[in-house]
């Protein structure tokens, strides 16, 4: 078989990742002129998008249309390049362009697997590839091991440490709290995995405690969708996606794990003119190590006629829209914009990824493999769908602060509940 060549285009984004200083890349120049596109034939994310970036709303359309390639490269690449894959994340001090790690050397074989995966995804421009020093094997090998060690250490105690993985950093990033606050079984772990880790490790501040979200509003007459406020007698939350069985076809409602913790009996929402109305049961939770997850049994589905969308508010961010639908669910990626309609915070709000394989503890708990961004939320949104573009990312669950929060990841929520999001056509 004639061997490839790779094209110009490849070859010139090869670069060094992390040792080379941030320079928005020339081709970042966005249209003008006859064939720009009026301002209000965008949507609300794009143009919010746009105003916090600076940049015409035809530039943040092709930013966002990179970042929703972004989970696909990701996870195609880890596939092929295997223990060279370092990574794939949304380089924000750099046009927003998306980046792919490979540890080692970046040959021509591996540059042109990364073009030709690139274009099997509909990536053709927008992203740069460049050596890092650790594969991303290593690095969730390494945060594993640190998130079995944060299991054991943060119970019971007045503060806790967080550990995640920064691709951007092509390190595990693990949060510590003043030295005042930590037990000695913390820093008996802090100082073995300095010494283990090694390079692989940075150490950052902590900024607090995790704390899960339940109690909020608003409600939606039927059909049935995401980002509504959910009650029982003990509790409340934020309902999330539409979900659907692999089983039997049966409809459900995600919500946050630690939501449904004991509260297993009938969960309601209220129509607009403050009516209650009963969703149904919890159906299965989880809330420990494994992930924080529930889905609720929807008992009237007739009557609910349950859909994919998602309840948007008018926000900085955003424009209201009851029925924003839901067409895909994917994986996210770091950097990336990602969006939340928490039940009490009162709006929906975007912020960014800022960072993956996160190991939290709240409410006594510790969880593994959560993400962490900078939107914003309260008490009462747990259970808060996180989406951005049409695409389900994860359920908003805890946060340190109001505006750097947790989510479960949708793609690992369906697969331990056996369910799949529920997308609109």
């Amino acid at each position: 078989m004639r061997r490839r060549t790779i094209s110009a285009t490849a070859l010139a984004a090869v670069a060094v990742l992390l040792l080379t200083p941030a320079v928005a890349p020339a081709a970042l120049a966005t249209p003008t002129g006859p064939a720009a596109v009026a301002a209000d034939d965008y949507d609300g994310e794009t143009l919010a998008f746009a105003k916090e970036r600076g940049i015409t709303p035809a530039e943040a359309e092709r930013r966002l249309g990179w970042q929703q390639l972004a989970p696909d490269l990701a996870e195609r690449l880890a596939g092929k390049l295997t223990d060279r894959f370092g990574g794939v994340w949304i380089a924000t001090d750099r046009g927003d362009r998306v980046r792919v790690g490979v540890a080692g050397e970046v040959t021509r074989e591996i540059a042109e697997i990364v073009e030709r995966t690139a274009e099997s995804v509909g990536l053709v421009q927008g992203y740069d590839v460049g050596t890092v020093r650790h594969p991303l094997a290593r690095l969730d090998e390494a945060n594993d091991w640190l998130a079995d060690g944060l299991e054991k250490v943060n119970a019971d105690a007045p503060a806790t440490l967080t550990a995640g993985v920064r691709t951007d950093l092509n390190a595990v990033e693990l949060q510590v709290p003043p030295p005042s606050r930590l037990t000695e079984g913390q820093r008996a772990l802090v100082a073995d995995a300095r010494k283990r880790l090694a390079g692989m490790l940075v150490l950052a501040d902590s900024i607090g405690d995790a704390t899960p979200r339940a109690c909020a509003y608003p409600y939606c007459d039927p059909p049935l969708r995401g980002g509504i406020r959910i009650t029982h007698p003990n509790a409340g939350c934020t309902g999330a996606f539409i979900a659907r069985s692999k089983v039997d076809a049966k409809l459900y409602q995600f919500t946050a794990g630690h939501c449904a913790y004991q509260n297993y009996t009938n969960w309601s929402t209220r129509f607009t003119d403050n009516s209650e109305h009963v969703i149904g049961p919890v159906w299965t939770w989880w809330w420990h190590s494994g992930g924080d997850m529930a889905i609720l049994r929807i008992n009237n589905v007739p009557g609910w006629n349950p859909q994919p969308w998602v309840l948007v508010t008018n926000g900085p961010d955003t424009t209201a829209n009851s029925t924003y639908p839901i067409r895909s669910d994917k994986t996210s990626v770091l950097g990336m914009r990602i969006c939340t309609t928490g039940a009490y915070y009162g709006r929906s709000d975007c912020g960014y990824v800022t960072q993956l394989n996160v190991t939290a503890t709240y409410g006594g708990v510790t969880v593994k493999k959560l993400g962490r961004g900078s939107f914003c939320g309260v008490k009462g949104d747990s259970g808060a769908p996180m989406y951005a573009k049409h695409v389900a990312y994860g359920l908003q669950v805890a946060g340190y602060s109001e505006c750097d929060s947790l989510y479960q990841g949708i793609r690992a929520a369906e697969t331990t509940l056996n369910v799949n999001v529920l997308h609109a056509p």
